[in-house]
């Protein structure tokens, strides 16, 4: 093993995140040893909250496969470092992961700006990894990736649904807001579009760079360009303090969607009343019955809430997904080939397509410009609305097929 340095680094992380046992008293191995995933996910800094619940996704899953023998007999292990939330301390990590030479596959990130660094690495190693928490089309779209998948649908397609059943309940004018970072801005794309083919017409849009927006002064743009429709934003932070300021600026537009923080678990209970009718966009919702390689949502969700205490939202449903995924193909590639061979992961990665708990998977095979993007995934549109018992639970409205309620108006 080269980098014996670095390999050791790798082992004291799987002993401190609880992975492995200690060292010292090690167990019989079955033949062929462990398989190894690492991932760099934020434990701390601005992504910290989500990027846990990404991570608490990959722990689950690992866990659960490990019960049931893992794969081919083989244990997973899972290493995790804490990227703070940085593009270039996770970049850094990744490299150190390939550099150990004791990582059989890679689990990505947590945000589209972060994973496009890391990507920069992995790529150039040949190392096959599943990203699960990058929506940004742009990492993939023109690239002709050859080692990285994507999970999560595309972030034009996060909140086009919103403008849908706005237009549906008769708003007609847009007030568009959107963090001027990759993803937010592909959101807002996605947006503009929608707005066109529905015949809205976007009376007022406005990007603002991270940590600056003063959500107040934008509502009140919004409220005084006369917005039926307040939608876009950041990461949850900015959904919370958008849902806070519409109430302080007395904004009451028809609906309001918002980027990253409606379908958290947790929304409702730092908005309280102001969430009523506040929708966004869900790749997942733990109501709807999925499954996948290792284990089903119903499972999942059980496990998730006797670990932690909650219900999982999207992200942990992401996190358990890419584990799923990777399994998946390290079982192809040791069934083709009697090993986790890299080139034979990657393989399944590009041609397959399958189910995990977050939902249908393929993206775009290796010859395409594309190569990596995801084409199965479509999200949903969530909604606060009353639970029948004083408080507010989120329900589904769109697509329509599958929608649970009927959207509620916030006037």
């Amino acid at each position: 093993m080269k980098h014996e340095y670095l390999a050791g680094l790798v082992l004291a992380a799987l002993v401190t995140a609880g992975c492995v046992d200690d060292p010292a008293a090690p167990e019989p191995e079955p033949e062929g040893g462990p398989i190894t995933l690492a991932a760099a996910i934020p434990q701390s800094g601005r992504h910290g909250d989500l990027g846990n619940e990404v991570a608490r996704g990959y722990r689950l899953a690992v866990e659960i496969l490990n019960e049931k023998g893992g794969v081919h007999g083989r244990p997973l292990q899972l290493v995790l470092r804490d990227d703070r939330s940085d593009a270039e301390t996770s970049a850094r990590l990744y490299a150190e992961f390939i550099d150990s030479d004791a990582i059989d596959a890679l689990l990505g990130p947590y945000s589209s700006p972060i994973t496009n660094a890391v990507l920069a690495v992995t790529e150039a190693a040949g190392i096959p990894l599943v990203a699960p928490a990058a929506a940004a089309p742009e990492i993939w779209a023109g690239r002709q990736r050859q080692w990285s998948a994507q999970l999560l649908n595309p972030a034009p397609s996060y909140l086009k649904g919103s403008v849908e059943v706005a237009a549906l309940v008769g708003a007609r004018d847009v007030a568009l807001v959107w963090e001027d970072t990759a993803f937010p801005a592909s959101v807002a794309g996605g947006v503009r579009v929608g707005a066109a083919v529905h015949g809205l017409d976007i009376v007022f849009a406005e990007a603002y760079a991270v940590g600056a927006a003063d959500h107040e002064a934008l509502l009140a743009a919004a409220r005084d360009a006369g917005a039926t429709l307040f939608i876009g934003g950041g990461y949850a932070t900015d959904a919370i303090e958008f849902t806070r300021a519409a109430t302080a600026v007395g904004y009451r537009p028809l609906l309001m969607s918002l980027l990253l923080g409606p379908a958290e678990p947790n929304f409702i209970d730092e908005v309280g009343e102001a969430g009523r009718c506040v929708m966004g966009n869900a790749p997942w919702d733990p109501t709807i019955r999925t499954s996948g390689f290792i284990s089903d949502s119903e499972t999942m969700v059980q496990r998730h809430e006797a670990a932690y205490g909650t219900t999982p939202g999207y992200h942990a449903a992401a996190g358990f997904g890419a584990v799923e995924l990777l399994a998946e193909g390290i079982d192809q590639a040791i069934s083709a080939t009697g090993d986790a061979d890299r080139s034979a992961i990657r393989d399944f990665l590009f041609t397959a397509t399958t189910e995990t708990v977050l939902g249908p998977y393929s993206v775009y095979p290796l010859e395409d410009p594309r190569a990596g993007g995801q084409r199965a995934l479509t999200g949903l549109q969530v909604q606060w609305q009353d639970d029948g018992a004083g408080g507010l639970a989120r329900r589904i409205i769109h697509p329509w097929a599958i929608a649970n309620a009927a959207p509620c108006l916030m006037r």
